[in-house]
């Protein structure tokens, strides 16, 4: 059976656009007091995308039922050689990034498979491109219930079609939900349905698998990481070596939280960037010192465009934008889409780190330099 994919961006454009409209927008809002991510209104996405998705409810949930080109069972995505005994076929590889992206306290696993002889271009190592037969699929469990597996599939050179699986009540199988679940298997999380998918995903120009990236990957932990994709000869272009975030543990905590719960929409390659033109997907580049950092550059001392707050104010995390907007949620919360639960280890993070600045940029104790005035 085929299903058509349909994308729906509208929702978290309305978000952006009230956001802006409280004065609480993080970058920058149009001059009307609104935030549009682009000039028709879109937020971005990977090529292929279908523009003329439907109306979605009050709840996010498009009116017509989405549909996908993938397969309707997870026991057909290739994932298990054996789904009864979830056996994981040969060729899939069982991954965990260094930070994790808060999903209401969900604990999840994490696959990727390549096509067979064909590697991961990393020319660009802060953005990869993955061959087209690429699948990344991430499993969730909420409450100790296995709920969903998604699967995000390169189906083109342009084109990645995403869905989300629940599993049934006997776990022995997974069916295709492309408009998504609420409140799924007696749990308080929400399947995303495709649409909602590539509203988050999409944000990220080109390919969209932000946990299977070279910052990500760089660790020694188990499971494949950036060493083991080097070996088995697996990047175009492998590094050297790991890459770091720079500073003491609070500055590498607070930063490498935002790279992976914040970076994936505010990233030079998004079309947020344009109005809100702050990085937090950290460029591998740009290491060499917490000043050199994209989050630095773009939000540390840095004044909203319609004035008020700095996005971080140093070392008062009370008064930085981008700690009020982590800790809500609804319209005007970040994330926008895919939690209703406030990360608050998560924010303690950032605000351990924006305390240890001082006013005029420099660091308390950690050992990183004065920077001046931060920007």
């Amino acid at each position: 059976m085929v299903w058509l994919r349909t994308v729906c961006r509208s929702r978290l454009t309305r978000a952006l656009a009230t956001v802006a409209s409280l004065g609480l927008c993080i970058g920058g809002c149009s001059s009307g007091g609104g935030t549009a991510a682009s000039e028709d209104g879109g937020i971005g996405g990977s090529g292929g995308v279908n523009a003329e998705a439907g109306p979605a409810d009050s709840g996010g949930r498009p009116d017509a039922r989405p549909e996908t080109n993938l397969p309707r069972f997870l026991s057909e995505t290739g994932l298990y050689a054996d789904i009864s005994t979830e056996e994981l076929s040969p060729d899939v590889q069982w991954y965990e990034p260094q930070w994790l992206l808060w999903s209401d306290g969900a604990t999840k696993d994490r696959w990727l498979r390549l096509p067979p002889g064909q590697k991961i271009d990393s020319s660009d190592m802060s953005f990869w491109s993955f061959p087209v037969g690429t699948q990344v699929w991430k499993d969730f469990t909420r409450d100790s219930v296995r709920v969903e597996t998604r699967l995000l599939e390169k189906t083109a050179a342009d084109t990645w079609e995403m869905v989300a699986y629940q599993w049934n009540d006997s776990q022995s199988e997974a069916e295709a939900v492309p408009a998504g679940v609420d409140d799924a298997s007696g749990t308080p999380h929400d399947v995303p349905s495709s649409r909602q998918c590539d509203t988050c995903h999409g944000a990220m120009n080109g390919d969209v698998v932000t946990s299977v990236s070279a910052l990500m990957l760089s660790h020694a932990g188990a499971g494949m990481n950036l060493t083991t994709l080097s070996d088995d000869d697996l990047l175009t272009d492998p590094p050297a070596a790991d890459f770091q975030i720079p500073g003491d543990a609070a500055a590498v905590a607070a930063i490498g939280y935002m790279h992976a719960n914040c970076g994936i929409c505010h990233n030079p390659t998004s079309a947020i960037f344009t109005t809100v033109d702050m990085a937090l997907w950290q460029d591998v580049t740009q290491l060499g010192s917490v000043e050199e950092t994209t989050t630095w550059q773009t939000a540390v001392g840095v004044r909203q465009s319609t004035g008020g707050a700095d996005r971080i104010e140093p070392g008062n995390p009370d008064l930085s934008a981008l700690v009020a907007r982590l800790s809500t949620r609804g319209l005007i919360g970040m994330p926008p889409l895919g939690t209703e639960d406030v990360d608050q280890t998560g924010i303690d993070v950032v605000r351990s780190w924006i305390s240890s600045l001082s006013v005029d940029g420099g660091v308390v104790d950690g050992g990183v330099p004065d920077a001046g005035d931060g920007g």
